[in-house]
């Protein structure tokens, strides 16, 4: 959903070809990273240290949460800086 609406702005930002690029594919890499964290956590059976709401009393193996924790962190930072450049690009009006 939210890539659908974003998809539906995306016309109204003004950026530069680059900064474009940059969000688009950051917003990508963070929609995707955080939902194959939920999965491997689901198909492992694993994630209390990092989702411990969706994972309940199931707790994987060291590798298993290290890679979860990992996978799901690494979404972050690249979300936050792909809103950031698009409440950038919505700042001006166009003439």
């Amino acid at each position: 959903m939210l890539l659908l609406a974003l998809g539906l702005l995306w016309p109204r930002l003004d950026l530069g070809v680059a900064m474009s690029r940059i969000a688009f594919w950051f917003l990508i890499y963070s929609a995707l990273a955080i939902l194959a964290a939920y999965v491997m956590a689901g198909l492992w059976g694993a994630g209390n240290e990092t989702m411990p709401l969706a994972a309940g009393a199931f707790h994987g193996s060291a590798f298993q949460e290290a890679v979860i924790k990992g996978v799901a962190y690494s979404s972050a930072p690249t979300g936050l800086i792909a809103f950031a450049l698009i409440l950038w690009g919505l700042r001006f009006e166009r003439a």
